[in-house]
């Protein structure tokens, strides 16, 4: 496929004005769709997924790009919207990424881990990536979520931890080894612009190699292991786009279907237990800490997948 560079052009002089509007007054607006169970799909060029585990959830995506989230009794639930590529160009290729959101959560109940901000993959080499900049849970994601931990850095204005870790697990090309990048934001924020590209700077600066870029979306995830998780994130405005401004830049799209999935329907990983939490890698079986977030240990089903 052919990515359209057209489809991509923002104003960059109207970014904070722009911002500003969208974190003080936002709704959704355009076509909608509602999904009731695990699916994939694309609505006014904007790539979706919902996936769940357990419970009674659904999902609502709109083609502006904004969505909302609603799970009940969920063991582990995510929802994302965004961008998606077919994995040939770098995101230096591509050009600057950008993502705006707004979170507003609503009834949050028994949530011990949670991922708030953008999401994706690449390949050649293969990386799961996490950019964090707000949690359903009670508490900050910790070290947990990665082997290595780099440090703070401040990044796009803000300090954020990164961490890194090598998996072997199931991921978009099957079971296989591959590494999972996190930044994740000192000070939880419902409301702003990530500089996605940044992110990627500070990673490859570390030496953190990316690889061909197969989607960046904005998303809300939430889990305990057990079930039981229920509660609204609701994202009135959520863009991923693509050129240097901020703040309600139209949102750019690569052209054809979204690439967000192998054929077929998507499968959970670990049959059910796909839990991007795996802290599996390092997982003695289930255990409490804190807020329920996971113990280290060498147990692996603790991996979230929707694929």
């Amino acid at each position: 496929m052919k990515f359209v560079q057209s489809a991509t052009l923002i104003l960059s002089v109207a970014g904070t004005t722009l911002a500003q509007s969208f974190c003080q007054g936002a709704s959704h607006s355009g076509q909608s769709k509602t999904e009731y169970s695990n699916a994939v799909g694309n609505i006014g060029g904007v790539g979706y997924e919902l996936w769940a585990d357990s419970g009674n959830n659904s999902a609502t995506f709109y083609s502006d790009g904004s969505f909302s989230c609603t799970f009940q009794n969920a063991g582990d639930y995510l929802c994302r919207s965004g961008l998606s590529f077919d994995s040939t160009k770098t995101h230096q290729q591509i050009g600057q990424l950008t993502a705006d959101f707004k979170l507003v959560k609503q009834n949050i109940q028994n949530v011990g881990y949670s991922y708030v901000g953008v999401y994706g993959w690449t390949r050649n080499p293969l990386v799961e990536y996490y950019i964090v900049d707000n949690w359903l849970s009670p508490s900050r994601p910790g070290d947990w979520v990665g082997q290595i931990k780099h440090g703070d850095y401040m990044i796009d204005g803000a300090m954020y931890t990164v961490y890194e870790n090598p998996r072997f697990g199931p991921s978009i090309d099957g079971d296989t080894q591959f590494q999972q990048f996190f930044s994740i934001r000192q000070q939880a924020r419902d409301c702003g612009t990530i500089d996605i590209t940044a992110h990627f700077k500070q990673w490859e600066a570390l030496g953190m190699r990316l690889g061909n870029l197969h989607e960046a979306k904005v998303l809300g995830e939430a889990g305990n292991g057990s079930g039981g998780v229920s509660g609204t994130a609701d994202f009135p405005y959520a863009k991923v786009y693509i050129g240097g401004g901020g703040g309600g830049a139209p949102q750019g799209q690569p052209q054809g279907q979204p690439q967000g999935q192998p054929q077929g329907q998507p499968q959970p990983w670990d049959q059910g237990w796909n839990q991007p939490w795996n802290q599996g890698w390092n997982q003695q079986g289930w255990g409490q800490q804190g807020w329920g977030q996971p113990q280290w240990g060498a147990q692996q089903w603790w991996k979230r997948n929707h694929y």
